[in-house]
């Protein structure tokens, strides 16, 4: 009679010990942002030197394949932030087009935000009298028309949209699925959020959210000096990291400030926090741009914990030279953005 097998040891969940490094993705032109896909199979990194495109590879680090926005030349964009809806769509904010695209898994194009209550598909719907499925159309903001073909019918042009005052920066979705954008333009220094019922819909021909943000240009505590990327833990607490008063701003879900962090002289001090993210333990992960790490805090409680702190400056692996942007999957795998050094590198636990 064969013994019983013994009892597995129990998977200890809390861990307060840094990742190790896995390998790194190379292939890549001054990289600022990076996405995984729900599965975790395909990895997106946005790039702002050569080409300037999103490139994509799968979970070895191996490329696939790249694209970028309709009808732009690297010298016409700038992606920067992106995320993954719940619906498997990639949001990519880009800098010189003061606009979110929106596409499918794939590369392929759906839509773009060009204001806060304005898409691309909205505005054709309103001028044509509806985009009925299988229409392409695509608008660049330094032309001045809008192309779009209906199926069947020859493309035509649009009078491009009058230019809105916002500058989408960080993206994040939220786990009810709620979009949170950083903007920079000029003197806003603004939290958008999007309404989840809204970012959820198939169809953005109607896109009209209430408009919700909090904060402002200025050193105050409840004021942001370039917002680099908003995230939202279990609690529906927001975070932001507020990269030239280097800190980062904590407001509630009903977007009252509740307090800053990462400010002083101690190890878990923040220099200019760029790219963050937060894992199923509500454990923070700063990306420091100057300190050249990632620094982690636990955010489970009434107050932030810093647990620990792992990089530093340098080319070897585990290295970085200006780190910019974090992701995790669902295994817990880490990808950071390693901008100077041109790749991404992997961590896990």
């Amino acid at each position: 009679k064969p013994e019983p097998l013994p009892e597995m040891i129990p998977i200890i969940e809390e861990v307060d010990y840094p990742p190790h490094y896995l390998f790194s993705i190379y292939g890549v032109d001054e990289p600022v942002g990076v996405s995984v896909s729900l599965d975790g199979e395909r990895i997106f990194v946005s790039e702002t030197g050569g080409e300037r495109l999103i490139k994509t590879f799968d979970r070895e680090g191996e490329p696939l394949f790249s694209f970028a926005p309709p009808r732009t030349r690297p010298g016409e964009r700038s992606p920067v932030y992106m995320a993954i809806d719940s619906a498997d769509r990639l949001l990519v904010s880009d800098r010189l087009q003061h606009a979110v695209f929106v596409y499918d898994l794939e590369g392929n194009f759906l839509d773009s935000i060009l204001a806060p209550d304005l898409t691309l598909s909205e505005y054709l719907a309103k001028h044509t009298g509806g985009l009925p499925d299988g229409s392409v159309f695509s608008f660049n903001i330094f032309q001045s028309d809008v192309y779009y073909q209906k199926p069947g019918e020859q493309e035509e042009l649009l009078p491009a949209p009058d230019r809105t005052d916002w500058a989408p920066m960080g993206i994040s979705v939220g786990p009810d699925g709620a979009v949170l954008l950083t903007d920079v333009f000029k003197d806003v220094s603004v939290v958008r959020q999007l309404p989840a019922e809204l970012m959820t819909s198939s169809n953005w021909q109607i896109f009209d959210p209430a408009e919700v943000s909090f904060g402002g240009q200025g050193q105050n505590k409840d004021q942001f000096l370039f917002p680099n990327v908003a995230v939202s833990d279990s609690e529906g607490r927001i975070y932001v990291s507020d990269g030239n008063n280097g800190r980062v701003s904590v407001w509630d879900a009903s977007h009252e400030f509740l307090y800053t962090f990462g400010r002083g002289s101690t190890e878990g001090t923040l220099n200019l926090p760029r790219g963050m993210a937060i894992d199923d333990s509500d454990r923070l992960y700063i990306v420091d741009a100057v300190g050249q790490d990632v620094k982690v805090y636990d955010v489970s409680g009434d107050h932030p914990n810093f647990l620990f702190l792992f990089g530093y400056l340098g080319l070897d692996d585990g290295q970085f030279q200006y780190p910019n942007d974090i992701v995790i999957d669902l295994t817990g795998r880490l990808y950071i953005v390693d901008r100077e050094n041109n790749r991404i590198q992997v961590w896990s636990y």
